[in-house]
């Protein structure tokens, strides 16, 4: 750890920059030591939390929904703030563990499929993102494959889905028409990679398949059954034209 500058030398007339000398040795401050035990804590519980709650493919070992109460966004979560253990300092294996899990929740969500739901019927995910819903959820979704810029913006495949998943709110892909040029607005609450919906939401839409719950899951409201799933969405029903949300 170095510390105390000695010298500032004169303004680099071809880079236009200062440069700082520094030849002191100190020892490093408590709080950065500290910062690094956290680091190191932090690291070990993710892999204890990827060991239990992943398989060798990067699946989540869940039962695969669709919906706002548990759906694709929620496995995603699952993987929040992992890139910025990295990018502060954490072992490169974070960033390896990171990769291996958004890899293979995209396969598992793209070959997840729905049955009454209408519009998850041929996968929960397709071209890598979510077929169509809300922003509240797709920002969810989004909010570790984002972090990834502070890890490793160079990547490659980030790249390229970065600028496909804008590429679906700038009218560049045809079979996900979410913008209207002519009012520059996105079309609907729901949209994504299969386009906007143009119709009233169901509460099925929203809740996903009928599941059972008693004895076996905890709904994010307290549902004690589907129907009271249902019930929770019944008045989300507006959904055609532009929304708050979709900024």
């Amino acid at each position: 750890w170095r510390g105390d500058c000695n010298q500032v030398h004169s303004l680099d007339q071809e880079n236009r920059m200062s440069h700082l000398y520094i030849t002191s040795v100190v020892a490093p401050p408590e709080w950065a030591m500290l910062e690094r035990t956290l680091l190191d804590a932090q690291s070990a519980a993710i892999e204890q939390f990827h060991g239990k709650y992943f398989d060798d493919r990067g699946y989540l070992l869940c039962v695969p929904r669709w919906g706002g109460n548990d759906g694709p966004d929620d496995a995603a979560e699952n993987m929040l703030n992992w890139t910025v253990l990295y990018a502060l300092g954490a072992d490169r294996s974070i960033l390896d563990r990171y990769r291996v899990c958004w890899e293979g929740h995209l396969r598992q969500y793209t070959e997840a499929k729905t049955v009454e739901v209408e519009m998850a019927r041929e996968g929960m995910y397709y071209k890598e993102f979510p077929v169509m819903f809300d922003w509240f959820h797709h920002g969810e979704w989004l909010s570790a494959f984002i972090l990834e810029g502070l890890a490793d913006p160079d990547d490659r495949a980030f790249q390229e889905r970065s600028r496909r998943f804008a590429g679906l709110y700038m009218d560049e892909d045809p079979q996900a028409k979410n913008y209207d040029p002519k009012h520059k607005i996105i079309r609907s609450l729901f949209n994504g990679s299969r386009g906007p919906l143009l119709r009233k939401a169901t509460a099925l839409d929203w809740a996903g398949d009928p599941i059972e719950v008693k004895d076996r899951f905890r709904p994010g409201h307290g549902e004690a059954d589907f129907a009271q799933m249902l019930d929770h969405y019944k008045d989300y029903n507006d959904v055609v034209g532009d929304h708050p949300l979709n900024l």
